[in-house]
């Protein structure tokens, strides 16, 4: 059931009143004053520059006019670790990297994390102003209200704030509610109250913590241990400070309000958010709905399994630097005022003072298997991979024509890229799929206009062009025949896709698109990265010893190899090679 439709909301934190835009996202916020020059902020990695000329030749001229400058946030992961024991670990995680979802060894420190990146962010952004950021989904990690708030809360550098589920829920409790039904019922859920606990950091060190079958005993361990005892950071137990049978808030560190004093920093720009698999599947792999939230009320956790439960949390957050709704208050309002409560999750809107059209996309598969009579297993066999429905991508051609016509560029957005479309999945066969990624890629390069679709998902800098050639699009993996429907040659676009917060190298972008003046643009990506040092080490380590039972030969290697250093080298994709992290990214301006 769509819970809002226009979302005329009372926010009671904040005694006003929101309805979001008319749909059209146009004439939003004036972009900020542009900086001279590139921006330097040290918080871009110090590396030198890849030009990549994949789809034209060319380099970024001195002279070039910065039309857009944001920054790419993606695959945060703000996990709630205290109740994974019966929330969230999963008996398949030792089995295979595709069933990895939590037992990370940095997991414990996501927010802080984030909250580092956004101080990074707005040492930038002072002196360099970036008109927004888009965070391209997996906010959350076990999909849990909770943690959907803490990431709100960080943004906002605001702690324990009204919830749109605790706002419903009061509701349908009703006036007669006492203070400790709403407790139990309600409040318990989203975090308000209580700091998150923490366990012990785990020792890399120790190969009981790098095969994951004996990781996650140990770490469950632990993390229960501290969940009932109310362990703080500093060691300290209390155990009015429990968090196993309710949701915790932002740790101790965190919970203040931003200013003099506080840790806890505000993002200063504007920021949208797309939807990701762990956004609205349970762990982001599972689509149960049947009996998941019934089950957690023992446990103090609650499930979004609606997608207008996630919709509707961004409208209870700090007006400023907004927009309220962030991002979905572009949806359409014909769709928002429709019965349909899946279609919202993509919209669009204007940035640069109307020269680039943003467009983002709903990439999970959230609609029901037309084999399966009930609503209660939404297409089992995607797991984590994504699509696009038909509906959403005759709305994307729309928008794609539209924008053409107006002589602007565009930018695509969503939080899987192509090769994770459910087509590539471990179970692809056995998925109903829509529109497929070549579909989508032929779409997509048929316009000139479009210069680059961003994604997040796969963890891992990584940068493709798909070139079209003699009616032929390709990025190596993916071919398609492409239908040049706009002024000028169609010579393809950039699939741009950059790592996580959560795992190694936890690292960001920062993206600047620039006219050169002469026929061509360059798109100039950097890699943002955070200081928060002892998360860092935890995550490096995490990346290269995590030891499966998919693969005999490494557990057995672990038992015998007396030098471990040696033996946990299998990660080290994620970074990327040079031509993945700081990039100027050349491409035609569209008509000349």
């Amino acid at each position: 059931m769509k819970a809002t439709h226009c979302i005329p909301v009372l926010l009671t934190a904040f005694g006003i009143v929101a309805c979001g835009g008319n749909g059209n996202g146009r004439g939003g916020a004036a972009p900020p004053p542009a900086s001279t020059g590139l921006a330097d902020c040290t918080a871009i990695a110090s590396e030198d520059y890849v030009t990549r000329n994949d789809l034209i030749d060319g380099a970024r001229k001195d002279s070039a006019q910065l039309l857009l400058r944001f920054v790419h946030s993606t695959d945060d992961h703000i996990i709630d670790d205290d109740g994974q024991a019966i929330n969230g670990a999963s008996a398949l995680d030792p089995l295979h990297p595709s069933f990895e979802s939590a037992q990370r060894l940095q997991e414990e420190y996501a927010d802080e994390v984030l909250n580092d990146m956004i101080l990074r962010v707005n040492d930038c952004h002072a002196r360099h102003p970036a008109e927004f950021m888009i965070v391209t989904g997996d906010i959350a990690d076990l999909t849990t209200v909770a943690e959907t708030r803490r990431f709100i809360d960080n943004l906002d550098g605001r702690f324990d704030q009204m919830s749109a589920f605790e706002t419903a829920c009061v509701e349908r409790l009703g006036d007669g509610a006492s203070a400790e039904e709403i407790a139990l019922q309600c409040t318990r859920f989203t975090g308000r109250g209580v700091a998150d606990t923490q366990a012990p950091d785990p020792d890399p060190d120790d190969p009981s913590f790098q095969l994951i079958l004996t990781r996650m005993v140990r770490q469950l361990l632990a993390t229960e241990e501290a969940a009932l005892s109310g362990r703080a950071a500093d060691g300290s137990t209390d155990p009015s400070r429990q968090t196993a049978t309710r949701s915790p808030g932002l740790p101790q560190v965190l919970r203040c309000d931003a200013g003099a004093g506080c840790a806890n920093a505000r993002l200063a720009m504007p920021w949208y958010v797309a939807f990701g698999n762990h956004d609205g599947y349970v762990r982001g792999t599972v689509a149960l709905t049947l009996g998941v939230n019934e089950l957690s009320q023992l446990t103090g956790r609650h499930y979004m399994l609606d997608a207008h439960e996630f919709i509707d949390e961004f409208y209870f957050t700090q007006p400023t630097p907004g927009p309220l709704g962030h991002g979905f208050n572009f949806a359409d309002l014909s769709r928002r005022m429709d019965g349909d409560s899946r279609n919202d999750g993509y919209y669009a809107t204007d940035a640069a003072g109307g020269r680039v059209r943003i467009i983002v996309l709903n990439t999970i598969i959230d609609g029901v298997d037309p084999r399966i009579p009930l609503d209660v297993l939404r297409n089992p066999f995607a797991l984590s991979d994504g699509s696009l429905d038909r509906a959403q991508f005759d709305w994307l051609k729309a928008e794609l024509a539209a924008s053409a016509t107006r002589g602007q560029l565009a930018l695509v957005f969503s939080h899987h890229p192509d090769l994770t479309f459910a087509e590539y999945g471990m179970f692809g066969a056995l998925v109903p799929i829509e529109v497929t990624a070549a579909e989508l890629d032929a779409e997509l390069a048929s316009w000139p206009h479009l210069i680059a679709w961003v994604a997040g998902h796969t963890h891992q800098h990584r940068i493709r062009a798909f070139k079209v050639s003699d009616g032929i699009g390709s990025n190596g993996e993916i071919e398609a025949a492409v239908e040049c429907k706009g002024p000028g040659p169609c010579v393809g676009f950039w699939q741009i896709e950059t790592a996580s917060l959560i795992d190694h190298p936890q690292e960001q972008r920062l993206i600047e698109i620039l006219d050169n003046g002469d026929g061509t643009g360059t798109i100039r990506a950097s890699v943002l990265q955070h200081q928060f040092d002892r998360a860092k080490a935890l995550a490096e380590a995490d990346d290269r010893c995590a030891l499966y039972l998919s693969d005999p030969a490494a557990v057995a290697a672990a038992i015998s190899e007396a030098n471990l250093d040696a033996l946990c080298r299998q990660g080290g994709v994620r970074p990327g090679t040079p031509a993945d992290r700081n990039v100027e990214l050349m491409f035609r301006m569209p008509g000349r």
